[in-house]
């Protein structure tokens, strides 16, 4: 599912209500409902250890949400707000278990024009928003792109975004790991914490973030750093992103998911051209793990179709090719792979 392509659409299509809703002092309640159809195909004839091989197909939700949001003056100038979004469990699917059951979003937070906004809750944070890895951020199935590697999560944050000084804005993000939050797994308090950097000029939008990965024992506490640039020329769009951490020493996760605590150096470049009503895109990722000999790339196309102001169609074709040499050949059976997919989904939303 991608986050920021989707917000921005809902956004769009719900301005003119949103405008009415603060004038009136409402809510303003949106929400979406996304299904895919997903073709799977590996040239690894049978499953492997990890469950990989072969091939499969279904019918799923592709990340349903509803959720309102809220604002409100305190004085001039300086306003509150409010957002909370639920996410649907498999809403192709009847029965329990299915319907709102994962919360994704809540927040409260004030801004201002003159100090920017600061916020606590759950949200995405500023090192994944920043970055922009193309699959939390733009492909919508996102079966098979890599993904960046910070740890630090989405709850318990306090987050603070400057306001803009000469399109130069500062961020900064920090988790409050409790020694009495079960949800942890640990009675030490931990404070991994995120910074960031932006400046936006003539079309260019450059980023660079950080994450210390402090809170998770289980995994390298080597910092995350990430570069983003954007670059627009009227209906293209061209970027490239470049994530590396350190991995945890003598770690070797031995499947094909490049999880965080091995780390890795990843890389991504990407055009986007934009024609009427149609939205095309190509991509290309390569990542490296730290402390296997993983190497991963992946190609990715796709065409988008905006049928209406709530309801846009698309098709993604993607090809991942997963170099695993003999050195892992204990845990993985030493197998390279190359695995086609094809995705073919529809979202509507309000």
């Amino acid at each position: 599912m991608k986050k920021s392509l989707l917000a921005s659409a809902i956004a769009a299509a719900t301005f003119s209500g949103a405008a009415v809703a603060q004038d009136m002092n409402m809510p303003t309640f949106y929400g979406n409902i996304q299904y895919v159809y997903n073709y799977n195909d590996s040239d690894i004839d049978q499953p492997n250890a990890d469950g990989r091989g072969g091939s499969s197909s279904q019918h799923a939700d592709n990340g349903t949400t509803v959720g309102l949001t809220h604002q409100h003056a305190i004085t001039p100038g300086v306003e509150a707000f409010l957002k909370i979004e639920m996410e649907v469990a498999a809403a192709d699917e009847k029965g329990a278990g299915n319907g709102l059951t994962d919360l994704d979003e809540a927040y409260i937070g004030v801004r201002g024009d003159s100090f920017g906004q600061v916020w606590i809750g759950s949200d995405d944070s500023i090192y994944e928003s920043q970055l922009g890895d193309y699959g939390n951020w733009v492909f919508e199935y996102a079966g098979l792109n890599p993904y960046a590697s910070y740890t630090t999560g989405e709850g318990d944050l306090i987050q603070y975004m400057s306001p803009s000084f000469g399109g130069l804005t500062f961020s900064g993000a920090v988790q409050i790991q409790g020694d009495g939050d079960s949800s942890y797994g640990t009675n030490d308090e931990e404070r991994p914490y995120q910074l960031g950097v932006s400046y936006s000029a003539a079309g260019l939008t450059a980023s660079l973030v950080m994450d210390s990965n402090d809170g998770n024992a289980d995994t390298s506490n080597e910092n995350s750093y990430g570069v983003a640039l954007e670059y627009a020329i009227d209906a293209l769009v061209l970027d490239a992103y470049y994530d590396t951490r350190a991995g945890l020493d003598g770690a070797e996760n031995g499947d094909f998911e490049l999880d965080g605590e091995e780390g890795r150096d990843q890389f991504g470049v990407m055009a986007t051209y934009n024609l009427g009503a149609n939205t095309f895109r190509a991509a290309y990722e390569i990542a490296e793990a730290d402390t296997s000999d993983l190497e991963v790339d992946v190609i990715t196309l796709q065409a988008l179709h905006n049928v209406s102001d709530n309801l846009y169609v698309y098709t993604e074709a993607v090809r991942r090719n997963n170099d695993n040499s003999s050195a892992n050949i204990a845990t993985t059976g030493g197998d390279d792979e190359e695995i086609n997919e094809l995705n073919v989904g529809a979202v509507y939303y309000f």
